[in-house]
């Protein structure tokens, strides 16, 4: 698995501070110069944080719970894949 580039994680900076604050990622981290994994965090009704790393030919986010949700060729597309990870059922209103 390909770690993230500083260029990546730059990406992803600006991604998330073009969002607005009440949008639903409500943040992210990363430790190290070049992470394997960035942590999204999501809140809505309970906070929940998706692992996102890089492929081969990408990117891939997984739930909360480790199981892969979407693979895509960028970030743009990947991270705001966020919003469709599904409701855990303790998570429905």
């Amino acid at each position: 698995m390909p770690d993230f580039s500083p260029d990546d994680i730059d990406e992803i900076d600006r991604l998330w501070r073009s969002l607005p604050p009440t949008h639903m990622w409500t943040g992210w981290a990363a430790a190290g110069e070049r992470p394997d994994t960035v942590w999204i965090f999501r809140t809505l009704t309970h906070w929940r944080r998706f692992p996102l790393t890089r492929t081969g030919s990408g990117y891939a986010l997984s739930d909360d719970r480790g199981n892969l949700f979407r693979e895509a060729g960028s970030l743009g597309e990947l991270l705001l894949a966020v919003e469709a990870v599904p409701r855990r059922p303790v998570d429905q209103p």
